[in-house]
C-alpha cells in the first residue's frame, strides 16, 4: 500500500494499493472480485474431513506453513541360539525357568503413542529315552508336552512354540521385554540339548491417542 499527498485541499492524501503477486500455492489479488485463497485439492476419500484430516501450522519461528509430522514404522528384536555342551535335565516341576531373553523396545515417533506385535518363540531340542517326557513353555504358559512311548531313545525332537501379544508404547519411550523360556514335567531322564529364543517387534505410530 502507498500513500501520496499531503492532506490539504490542493494535495489531498491519495491510497493506492497494488495487488499482491501470489504463488506456492495462493491465489487471487486480495481484492474483492479474487480474494486470497490457497490454492486446494478436492478431498478423495471416504471417511469424514473434520473428523479425521490433519492440520496446517504456522511455525512461530520461521513463519512456515508446517503439516501434521509423519507417521513411523519399525522392527525391533533380538535372538540367540545355544547349544549345549552338557545337556539339561528337564525338570520335573512344571514352568520352571530355564532361559531369558530381552529387548529393549523403542517407540521411533517423538509425537504419538505407539501400538505394537510382539511376537516370542521358543525352540528346544529335547532327548527322549523310553518312558520319559517334557514339557516347553513361554511365560507361564504350558505350550506342548512331549512323551516317548516307544522302546528306543528319541533324539533331538523338535519343540516350537510362539506367542502373539499387543503392547503400546508413550511417544518416544523405550520398554524393556523379558521372555522367559521354560520347561518341566521331566521324567525317565529327559534332557534338552539346544535352546533357541527370539523377541521380534514391529511398531507403528498409532493415530487415535
Amino acid at each position: 500500500m502507498q500513500v501520496g499527498g499531503n492532506g490539504s485541499t490542493s494535495n489531498p492524501y491519495v491510497i493506492s494499493a497494488k495487488p499482491p503477486v501470489t504463488g506456492c500455492g495462493l491465489t487471487g489479488d486480495g481484492t474483492a472480485a479474487a480474494p486470497l485463497a490457497a490454492h486446494v485439492g478436492t478431498w478423495p476419500y471416504a471417511c469424514d474431513l473434520d473428523t479425521v484430516a490433519g492440520s496446517v501450522y504456522c511455525d512461530p519461528a520461521s513463519g512456515e506453513l508446517r503439516g501434521d509430522p509423519p507417521y513411523w514404522a519399525d522392527f525391533q528384536g533380538n535372538q540367540t541360539t545355544t547349544l549345549l555342551s552338557t545337556p539339561l535335565r528337564v525338570p520335573a516341576a512344571e514352568q520352571v525357568v530355564i532361559d531369558t531373553i530381552s529387548v529393549d523396545i523403542t517407540n521411533p515417533d517423538p509425537c504419538r503413542r505407539a501400538i505394537g506385535l510382539l511376537f516370542r518363540e521358543v525352540d528346544l531340542d529335547f532327548v527322549l529315552p523310553p518312558g520319559s517326557g517334557a514339557m516347553a513353555g513361554i511365560d507361564g504358559d504350558d505350550m506342548n508336552y512331549l512323551g516317548n512311548q516307544g522302546n528306543a531313545t528319541i533324539f533331538n525332537t523338535h519343540s516350537q512354540d510362539n506367542k502373539l501379544s499387543v503392547f503400546t508404547l508413550n511417544p518416544g519411550a523405550t520398554r524393556t521385554i523379558t521372555m522367559n523360556v521354560e520347561a518341566g514335567r521331566g521324567s525317565g531322564g529327559a534332557t534338552i540339548t539346544k535352546i533357541q529364543k527370539s523377541i521380534r517387534a514391529w511398531v507403528w505410530s498409532n493415530q487415535f491417542n
